[in-house]
């Protein structure tokens, strides 16, 4: 039997998503750092550089930047939703434009429990994330 682990916290915007995840281990910058029609990010020096987020459930600490997240929810690439450890106006607009998912504020690090590869419910109306464990993940 798989374990599904449940963790809550506040909505950004809501809606429901589940899709695998992409965890990234710096904040990201969406304006400037982006390309939308390909999905994903042009900072050469950010650890998911090149990686396509589109149709993934975005986790990462914090935006970061004056141009925040609108870009990404641009284009036909976006991601599935938005899971992030510190709120930011940015990425909620962004967020609130592109009917994105998003959550915040959890009664957990989910940056602590979610790994690149895991399937992960966002159910960001009744203010929840449940995370399986990729095959083989510790």
């Amino acid at each position: 039997m798989t374990e599904k682990i449940r963790i809550y916290g506040r909505k950004e915007f809501g809606g429901v998503a589940e899709a695998e995840a992409l965890v990234s281990p710096k904040p990201l910058e969406g304006f400037a750092n982006n390309n939308p029609a390909r999905g994903y990010t042009t900072e050469r020096n950010h650890p998911l550089f090149g990686v396509s987020y589109a149709g993934k459930i975005l986790v990462y600490p914090s935006p970061r930047g004056s141009g925040g997240f609108m870009s990404y929810g641009v284009g036909p690439n976006k991601p599935a939703a938005f899971i992030h450890t510190e709120g930011c106006p940015l990425s909620v607009a962004c967020a609130m434009v592109a009917h994105i998912p998003s959550m915040t504020d959890f009664e957990r690090d989910p940056m602590e429990v979610i790994e690149t590869g895991d399937t992960v419910l966002v159910n960001a109306d009744e203010g929840y994330i449940e995370i399986t464990k990729r095959a083989g993940a510790k």
